[in-house]
């Protein structure tokens, strides 16, 4: 009877360790799908999909670290290729150009200031930051700014939506302008 209220004593313990470390200092990792928007046009197409947005090899890969419940800094890494017949800077993209992404981001998670993060089923965020974007072996160094949301499935997993907006520092190639990449991942609380 005693290793019984052993085991039990120990179960409670881990459980509320448990549940202050997601509290307060959680990983979180992604895996998704992302869409890159270079065509130039600004906003005044940014739902034409067709003719503007490229989905090929469209991998996106994400870690987080979370700090307590407003905060968190994302690296994630993103794997894209720019086809033929789409636009990119205001002309038709002719070749095929492979695009990958390597951004670290500032997440602030602005839904907690007016919603309890444990009890909601949603948290949204604003975010910004440094990357590099690389096309085919030309690389851009940009500064990025979105915004995204986090839908909550169960305690420990969430389907996250972001968009970000690229702004190129450099401008030397044909891929290497501002852009936007908007993504879709399911993201695991550690």
């Amino acid at each position: 009877m005693q290793w019984i209220r052993i085991v039990f004593m120990g179960c409670m313990f881990w459980c509320i360790c448990e549940g202050r470390a997601q509290e307060s200092h959680s990983w979180v990792f992604g895996l998704g799908f992302n869409v890159v928007d270079n065509s130039g046009t600004q906003l005044s197409q940014i739902l034409n999909v067709e003719d503007n947005w490229n989905i090929s090899r469209l991998i996106k890969v994400s870690g987080e670290k979370r700090f307590e419940y407003d905060y968190g800094v994302e690296l994630n890494m993103t794997l894209n290729e720019f086809t033929q017949g789409k636009m990119i800077n205001s002309e038709l993209n002719t070749v095929d150009i492979n695009y990958l992404a390597i951004d670290v981001l500032f997440k602030n998670y602005t839904t907690n200031y007016f919603l309890d993060p444990r009890h909601s089923w949603y948290d949204g965020f604003l975010t910004g930051g440094a990357g590099g974007s690389f096309f085919d072996s030309t690389m851009n160094v940009t500064l990025n700014f979105g915004f995204g949301i986090n839908i909550k499935i169960n305690e420990s997993v969430r389907f996250n939506f972001m968009s970000l907006a690229k702004f190129a520092l450099i401008n030397n190639s044909t891929g290497n302008a501002n852009h936007f990449q908007h993504s879709v991942s399911t993201i695991i609380w550690m």
